[in-house]
């Protein structure tokens, strides 16, 4: 026997072997999985950072979601004291990157939605251009009752008026509607948002579902303009003819 190089012979049963098959297998299945802790972390202190006066006790994403590109899943936030909300998360890739939207709910507000709908309604009522800021924050808490002013940036022209800015009242369902501020004593009759801007919501729940051709569920697209308001926030407001000039 070469005692320089000793080769020692290790001999496994049939059953040891298949114990060690399940726990490689198990740990690859492991490493497959997103980290959804670190994901509800980062979304929490974003939405509070981005929100007027939010505080959030928590957000909630389903544990076993696996890493794939172009998946789409749902966490939900906890609004302190009450209250939970959607939150829309998209891969980007398989290494955990990814995106996330809150849509208009009855508990929390996405003011960029807010703006592109006031946007929208302007524009079609009067065809011009209407560029709508609703302030710095991203997110406010639907809270019926509650009231708040959005300027129209440059003031928006028509026959015999200025209007300046809108007033957005939240009714006591949580639907919202607005009235235009004109810079004389009259102004028109308040516009209630479609029911598709501020949607019936019952209690979020997480949830896990593959997203089709890579892309997540969403209202067909329309075609916008950027360009920055006032506070100097990036906004997208509806295309108008006359946009390429």
């Amino acid at each position: 026997m070469d005692r320089r190089n000793p080769i020692a012979h290790v001999h496994f049963s049939p059953f040891l072997l298949g114990l060690l098959g399940l726990g490689v297998m198990g740990l690859s299945a492991c490493g497959n999985r997103l980290d959804t802790a670190d994901i509800e972390a980062n979304i929490q202190a974003d939405i509070e950072r981005q929100g007027r006066r939010l505080s959030l006790s928590g957000v909630r994403c389903p544990s076993d979601v696996s890493r794939q590109a172009g998946a789409y899943f749902r966490c939900v936030g906890e609004l302190e004291p009450e209250g939970t909300f959607t939150i829309n998360v998209t891969q980007q890739d398989n290494q955990g990157n990814v995106t996330w939207e809150v849509p208009n709910s009855k508990v929390l507000l996405n003011l960029p939605t807010v703006e592109d709908t006031i946007q929208q309604g302007l524009s079609q009522a009067f065809g011009q251009r209407a560029l709508i800021d609703c302030g710095t924050a991203t997110y406010r808490i639907n809270q019926p009752g509650d009231r708040f002013q959005c300027q129209v940036v440059g003031g928006l022209e028509t026959k015999s008026n200025t209007i300046d800015s809108v007033l957005v009242r939240i009714g006591p369902d949580g639907n919202l509607s607005w009235q235009e501020l004109q810079s004389t004593a009259t102004a028109s009759a308040p516009v209630a948002f479609s029911s598709a801007s501020t949607p019936s919501a019952a209690p979020a729940q997480p949830a896990s579902a593959p997203l089709a051709n890579g892309a997540g569920p969403q209202a067909a697209p329309v075609k916008t303009t950027t360009v920055t308001g006032p506070t100097g926030r990036v906004v997208n407001r509806p295309y108008i003819p006359g946009d390429d000039d």
